[in-house]
């Protein structure tokens, strides 16, 4: 039986390194808040990423990735250097990715991810099947996009999450299914944040442990 999604991402990869993002919250969101669901549709297009990249582009892919995470920890409006989200493709090969408002019509490569109910919590789950260039793209693009509308706070809960990704497939999880990278990714910045002395900020919501007392 088909369950409307809580929350999905939607990203649009137009010409010459052009892209636009959009979320909305089909069910209402989980309850726990908007920031923190769109932060699992962002983490959840990283984890499937990673999840569907060839061993052997795994460590390219991951230095995008913490070259994302280090600029987003950077940032103090939300706005990122040029040239830090690249991604290539067969048809345009390497190119900066800017992102644009949401197009009026239809066109270039299409990207969804929803985040859905089960019996083990919300699950990231990848619609269709992107060629993973394109997922990768999108997905850097996603998070480039959270940087833009997050606070000084959830911009460093980003960045930590996506340190904890790519040390959950540092560590060869690339068969465990993408929900497993979502959780170890929030509870690694939950970690990094207890450990420094840092109020948890409102995408961490729903966390496990997230109510631990800063040391």
């Amino acid at each position: 039986m088909f369950r409307r999604p809580y929350a999905r991402i939607d990203v649009v990869l137009l010409a010459a390194g052009r892209a636009a993002v959009r979320v909305d919250f089909p069910a209402g969101g989980t309850g726990r808040g908007e920031p923190a669901d769109r932060l699992d549709v962002v983490l959840g297009l990283l984890a499937w990423t990673m999840h569907r990249t060839h061993e052997s582009r795994g460590p390219a892919v991951s230095d995008s990735i913490r070259v994302l995470a280090s600029a987003v920890a950077d940032s103090a409006d939300g706005s990122l250097p040029a040239g830090t989200v690249r991604g290539a493709s067969r048809s345009q090969g390497q190119m900066d990715v800017v992102l644009e408002n949401w197009p009026s019509g239809r066109g270039g490569a299409y990207v969804r991810l929803d985040l859905v109910p089960s019996a083990v919590g919300p699950v990231p789950v990848l619609r269709g099947s992107p060629a993973p260039a394109i997922l990768g793209i999108a997905a850097l693009a996603a998070g480039a996009w959270d940087c833009a509308v997050e606070d000084l706070h959830g911009r460093l809960a980003l960045a930590l999450c996506m340190e904890g990704i790519v040390a959950w497939y540092g560590e060869a999880h690339r068969m465990s299914p993408p929900r497993d990278a979502v959780e170890f990714a929030r509870t690694h910045a939950l970690d990094r944040l207890v450990m420094a002395g840092r109020a948890i900020p409102a995408p961490l919501a729903g966390t496990p442990e997230q109510d631990a007392d800063p040391v």
